[in-house]
């Protein structure tokens, strides 16, 4: 059996595959890229597939669903429990809340250096996922108040007799630290290690994947947002709330996520980590710019490092040009959960004998993911094309940029509705009601927020899970999990960006309307971007497809050459 053959068959892990191609007599450190490339190949070509897909895709798709259950389970209550509970005021639970919510998307990177330098993406994963059931687990065990060790404080209440126990504060800042370093360290691994399972001229079923596993995101958002303040509310153990369940059910959902991702190992594509990406580019950046400053006196970075690592380098610079209107679409996005929530709070949630909370209205947005996801798939992209728009990446995520500034027009007529409405009841009625003493029963309704949540999800779609597939299709393929982790750090910049416009103090009408001028500038600004290094893009994509497939057929011929030698015998008369 050859070597390539013996690849395909017995290489599980990336540890085999590096094995393998030592063999082929490189040096130490300098891996042969084709070698690898026929490997995972191989590899790919023999894995069973169910519908058309690797039949590991599932098991990563019921991973993404349960690890997201696990997250929003317990970030939707966290702030109850952290002032209700753990009894800090507003604004120190509001800065661990956010210091929480930024480290998440700060140790991406993180994840993604460790995962393509040191131990590989399967590694990664496993190992900062039971971080991850750590920090569930310190999360559940420490909200037992009753347990002294876990307990800052214990009040009766001197009429009912009720009991209740205060935790400590260190069992949810070590819990929440731990989650933290797993769900971001993950986060950049799990799409892209997905992505690996593909065939390279898999385009159209990559798409799909990656539609699949936002839907799964959204899923697991949706049914743990319902679900965990309902357990949260329940008494249990001597109490009138049972935060330990609340916490315990995500628990059990993250060692359930584990449990799926284990099981598909025998058939996973395990690409080996393939050097430190930024190292290098580093080093290729600053060869480009001793070259700039000196001219032909000194080597050209392509005669130094190669001209595969050199065209990887640029690729990258293309693909981050490319992510640099994000954080603003995310400074957008984000308020959902903020400036929209504060918008909501003073508008009339009465809905019959059901009163509508106004953090309940971002329940819509996973809802609407779910349900808009397969019409954009089935129905909108097949639409645009039939009229003659193109559906490329670019043109998906300038659209969306477009549809956000929309909802953000939507949500500020809105508020100026708000404001006539108090101005010309206090017309009709002799009163002097300001916008923040109106009463909310003689407001507008909270449903008129529907329409602009409709349009910033719509926007999500075509730009956030675009952007996602954009980070890993267009990547060099050392750097996947690199770029993966650059395109979730931008939304950390674009919650930067909010505090400092915030720091302005502009007045809601005005800010509802500024941010939709910025997400214009923002579309604009990836339009011109988008110009310049479109086309070195696709040539660079276009090129690695057409060598997978040469190496492909390289492959075939190989493998029908050794049956020929191995298994042909001369014709008997």
């Amino acid at each position: 059996m050859n070597t390539y053959q013996e690849l395909s068959t017995h290489s599980s892990d990336e540890e085999d595959i590096l094995l393998h191609h030592d063999q082929l007599g490189q040096q130490a450190g300098t891996p042969n890229d084709n070698a690898i490339e026929h490997a995972i190949l191989r590899k790919k070509q023999s894995i069973k597939r169910i519908f058309g897909y690797p039949i590991s895709v599932p098991f990563i798709i019921a991973n993404e669903f349960c690890e997201r259950f696990s997250y929003y389970g317990m970030r939707t209550i966290l702030m109850i429990y952290l002032t209700k509970k753990i009894m800090l005021d507003d604004s120190t639970a509001t800065m661990w809340y956010h210091e929480f919510v930024a480290l998440c998307y700060a140790t991406p990177l993180i994840g993604a250096l460790i995962a393509d330098v040191f131990i590989g993406k399967f590694k990664t994963i496993f190992i900062l996922s039971m971080v991850y059931c750590a920090g569930n687990a310190v999360m559940a065990v420490t909200a037992v108040g009753k347990w002294s060790i876990f307990r800052s404080d214990r009040t009766e209440d001197p009429l009912t007799g009720e009991i209740s126990y205060t935790p400590a504060l260190w069992g949810p800042l070590l819990g929440l630290h731990l989650i933290a370093l797993g769900t971001g360290g993950i986060k950049p691994c799990v799409s892209s290690f997905g992505g690996d399972q593909f065939m390279a001229s898999e385009t159209h079923r990559l798409q799909r994947y990656f539609s699949m596993f936002y839907f799964s995101i959204n899923a697991g958002s949706t049914i743990a947002t319902v679900l965990t303040p309902e357990l949260r509310g329940t008494a249990c153990m001597g109490e009138a709330t049972c935060f330990p369940v609340a916490f315990g059910v995500p628990a059990v959902f993250m060692v359930v996520a584990v449990v799926a991702f284990l099981i598909a190992s025998p058939w996973y594509i395990k690409v080996p980590p393939l050097g430190n990406p930024l190292v290098e580019v580093a080093k290729v950046g600053l060869s480009a710019a001793k070259r700039l400053l000196y001219g032909i006196t000194v080597p050209s970075p392509e005669q130094i490092y190669g001209k595969v690592k050199f065209g990887e380098t640029k690729q990258l610079c293309r693909v981050l040009a490319i992510f640099i209107p994000f954080p603003f679409f995310w400074a957008l996005f984000e308020q959902q959960g903020s400036r929209w929530i504060v918008q909501a709070g003073r508008m009339n949630g009465k809905l019959g004998k059901f009163n509508i909370e106004p953090d309940q209205m971002q329940v819509f947005n996973p809802i609407l993911i779910l349900f808009l996801i397969p019409i954009f798939e089935a129905v909108v992209y097949p639409i645009m094309k039939y009229i003659g728009l193109p559906t490329t990446a670019i043109f998906r995520m300038v659209l969306g940029m477009v549809l956000v500034a929309l909802s953000f027009v939507i949500c500020g007529f809105v508020q100026l509705g708000m404001e006539q409405r108090v101005s010309s009841f206090n017309d009709e009625h002799g009163t002097n009601w300001t916008f923040t003493t109106f009463p909310i029963t003689e407001q507008i309704h909270i449903l008129c927020t529907l329409p602009q949540i409709f349009m910033i999800t719509c926007g999500e779609i075509l730009c956030s899970i675009t952007g996602l597939e954009f980070a890993y299709a267009y990547a060099p393929p050392s750097m996947k999990s690199v770029c993966q982790s650059f395109f979730l750090l931008t939304n950390a910049f674009g919650n930067i960006v909010v505090i400092i416009v915030q720091s302005f103090q502009l007045k809601d009408l005005v800010a509802y309307f500024f941010w939709a001028g910025v997400q214009l500038l923002a579309a604009g600004l990836l339009v011109f971007i988008s110009r310049k290094v479109q086309k070195p893009l696709e040539h660079y994509r276009n090129m690695n497809i057409a060598s997978a497939a040469a190496n492909a057929t390289k492959v075939s011929l190989k493998e029908l050459e050794d049956k020929d030698r191995k298994g042909s015998q001369p014709f008997e008369d």
